[in-house]
């Protein structure tokens, strides 16, 4: 599936989880380490002190990560870069040619972590490859349920048809989530897709706002995988302005971050 898997390195304590978690669902692909030190405000007479205390987190970081994909024979390289972390993180994965963006996200339901960081919305809305999301709660597995919510829009289809890919790759199962008006011509249409991919999947209609329907059903999943891309017409105005390239479903879906989310970026 994916053959190429960019992973944003940090000094979390959940970094060791989310490298498990990802390595676990994707074990074939090869991975590109990448940890990018921002000196931002720091710049000046305090740089080389801040340096070089990030420089020593960076690389406490990468050895601790290195040495858990050996033990697991798993193919990648590793990078310390200083610079800007969406600028600079955008710019390494079209050089080398990065099919997935992996980030860890603080984000979840109690009330002091309902929050979208900015590094993280300003990747979401600037990136060209699919983006993993992933929180503080992981439970790996080659298995996964996957939940799709789904509009119907042709953003929504693309992450049908990459819902599709995924399940070839590995042993899961789907349960697709139709959202919107029209719910019994987007089923069919969902259907068809599904169909002609070889994928069989269980149809719920949702109730109420979408975004509680998500989070509801996402609770007897493993995955979520959706789509940035709206079908609301402020969509077409995201050229102009990004702030138009994050839905608001999608921007309370990740703030809330009920599972690890997959979202297909157009």
């Amino acid at each position: 599936m994916f053959k190429r898997i960019l992973m944003m390195v940090d000094n979390s304590p959940v970094m060791e989880n989310v490298f498990e978690y990802v390595t676990t669902l994707l074990p074939d692909a090869y991975y590109l380490l990448v940890s990018i030190i921002n000196l931002g405000a720091f710049e000046g007479y305090y740089t080389k002190v801040v340096y070089d205390e990030m420089l020593n987190l960076s690389q406490q970081s990468m050895k601790i990560l290195s040495e858990i994909l050996v033990k697991k024979d798993i193919r990648f390289e590793s990078h310390i870069e200083v610079g800007d972390p969406v600028i600079d993180s955008l710019s390494f994965a079209k050089k080398n040619e990065a099919e997935l963006f992996v980030l860890e996200t603080h984000a979840g339901v109690a009330a002091n972590k309902i929050k979208l960081g900015g590094t993280t919305a300003s990747l979401i809305m600037r990136s060209h490859i699919p983006i993993l999301l992933l929180g503080e709660e992981l439970f790996p597995t080659k298995n996964p349920v996957i939940l799709h919510p789904t509009t119907g829009s042709k953003y929504s289809e693309d992450a049908t048809y990459l819902v599709g890919e995924l399940l070839k790759s590995m042993n899961g199962s789907l349960k697709t989530l139709i959202l919107g008006e029209n719910k019994d011509e987007v089923k069919r249409r969902t259907q068809e897709i599904l169909k002609s991919l070889g994928v069989e999947s269980e149809f719920i209609l949702s109730e109420g706002p979408e975004v509680a329907s998500i989070i509801s059903h996402a609770k007897d999943a493993d995955l979520i995988v959706g789509s940035r891309g709206s079908p609301r017409p402020s969509y077409k105005l995201r050229f102009f302005s990004r702030q138009f390239a994050l839905d608001p479903v999608v921007r309370l879906t990740v703030a809330f971050l009920p599972k690890p989310l997959l979202l297909v970026c157009d």
